[in-house]
């Protein structure tokens, strides 16, 4: 029977790599990447990268036509407490995503972005933005339908 939980958990990513329970979300966030458009796609798996270039959207229609966005999920694990990022980087074309690459995170190190009180950079607009406390807040942070 282990062995079947283990490759149930290989294979989705809302399951603990640690102990394979099926993790809950405590956070999700659409962001825009306003430096990558359409054909300039480069792969970063720096979480430093994505630190600086992400900018929080409430939703899918606020991103710009040929530009990439990012949807970022945290979870966490009612079992063991694991927690992982995932962050999944496509772009949006029509009603559609064309995803161009799903990294995972599991040693905290977007924490300080995700759970930052305020950042002082600004929106796609140049608005500030304000940013959540905690994962109980969805002022910001609510689930993002991409509308």
């Amino acid at each position: 029977m282990g062995i079947f939980r283990k490759m149930r958990g290989a294979f989705h990513d809302d399951w603990c790599n640690l102990c394979q329970s099926e993790m809950d979300v405590m956070h999700k966030q659409l962001y825009a990447m306003p430096d990558v458009t359409v054909d300039h796609y480069v792969s970063h798996e720096s979480a430093d990268y994505y630190r600086k270039h992400l900018v929080p959207v409430e939703k899918k229609a606020q991103i710009p036509a040929g530009m990439y966005a990012c949807g970022l999920h945290v979870y966490r694990c009612p079992k063991c407490g694991h927690r992982r990022t995932k962050l999944t980087t496509f772009l949006p074309v029509r009603d559609q995503e064309k995803i161009e690459e799903i990294l995972f995170f599991d040693h905290g190190e977007l924490d300080d972005f995700i759970y930052q009180s305020q950042t002082g950079s600004t929106d796609l607009k140049g608005n500030t933005q304000k940013r959540r406390q905690d994962c109980g807040d969805y002022k910001y942070s609510g689930p993002y339908d991409y509308v």
